[in-house]
């Protein structure tokens, strides 16, 4: 596997150029990492909080404690 680097930017729709002058010099199937230089921050929270219905469970403080 060859390596060629490049820097170039994302398009609205997602899609990347690959420069001209490797287009010849490689094939159909290719191996992509993206490295980027800036972090964007976003207001999404991580994880969401999760809510369990438990009236229907029986809690024995005993029982969990066995070994």
């Amino acid at each position: 596997m060859n390596a060629i680097e490049f820097q170039t930017t994302i398009r609205e729709d997602g899609s990347i150029v690959v420069p001209h002058e490797y287009t010849d010099n490689i094939g159909a199937s290719v191996r992509v990492i993206l490295l980027s230089n800036e972090i964007l921050k976003t207001n999404k929270p991580r994880f969401s909080a999760v809510s369990i219905k438990t009236s229907g469970f029986k809690f024995d403080r005993e029982y969990a404690n066995e070994r």
